[in-house]
């Protein structure tokens, strides 16, 4: 009999454990790296999340031309606008002195673009315009997270590219659900089971201590 409560008793305190939520850990930013080659991009359709970044590379020292990025966000064709960017001429290589200094400050052989929260979702379409008058075109596909890339909802091709409106805000649904529990959350749970099991145990003790337990010890 005694064994038997016992069973019991241990059963009832393992239902009890409380499970506190952990939350998934959030995307860690990277940077992607995109090589500018004479025949077009190492990458043509990179898939990014919120704040990772692209850098491009020209790595085109074959052909004897230059290379210019541009995204024109307004579509005036001058590349100037607050959301346009425009990577400047990108060489192959820059020349340098005896210690390591470019002659020319402004030459540059690579292209940097951060891809923050104020992005909206969707697919950047953006070109590479050559010296030699041609023109490559690529594509940078930007998900919000992880979730919605893993679950199959990317951005229809073709979809808005550029900045989120500053009224646009999350609703309370949605930013409930990305919340992490607070640290008072998680204290109160494991306030919980820990007081269950000291009742369970202080029960446990006033069972064995029953005459009638004592009585059966004796059998």
């Amino acid at each position: 009999m005694r064994r038997m409560t016992s069973s019991i008793l241990v059963a009832i305190l393992l239902s009890m454990i409380v499970l506190v939520p952990v939350q998934s850990s959030a995307h860690t930013a990277s940077a992607f790296t995109v090589l500018v080659e004479d025949d077009g991009f190492s990458q043509s359709s990179p898939e990014i999340f919120h704040n990772d970044s692209i850098i491009w590379y020209n790595v085109d020292n074959g052909s004897n031309i230059t290379h210019r990025l541009v995204y024109d966000h307004d579509g005036d064709g001058l590349y100037n606008g607050t959301f346009d960017w425009d990577s400047g001429e990108l060489h192959a290589y820059c020349e340098t002195d005896e210690n390591n200094t470019k002659i020319d400050a402004n030459c540059t052989d690579m292209f940097f673009v951060l891809f923050d929260v104020n992005w909206t979702e969707g697919d950047y379409g953006y070109q590479d315009l050559r010296s030699d008058g041609t023109v490559a075109n690529g594509t940078i596909r930007l998900f919000k997270d992880m979730d919605s890339h893993n679950a199959s909802t990317a951005p229809t091709v073709g979809s808005s590219f550029g900045v989120t409106q500053e009224d646009e805000t999350p609703s309370d649904s949605t930013a409930a659900e990305d919340e992490p529990l607070a640290p008072e959350t998680i204290l109160l749970y494991i306030a919980m089971g820990t007081g269950g099991a000291a009742a369970l145990l202080l029960l446990l003790l006033i069972v064995r201590s029953s005459p009638e337990e004592k009585t059966l010890e004796e059998e």
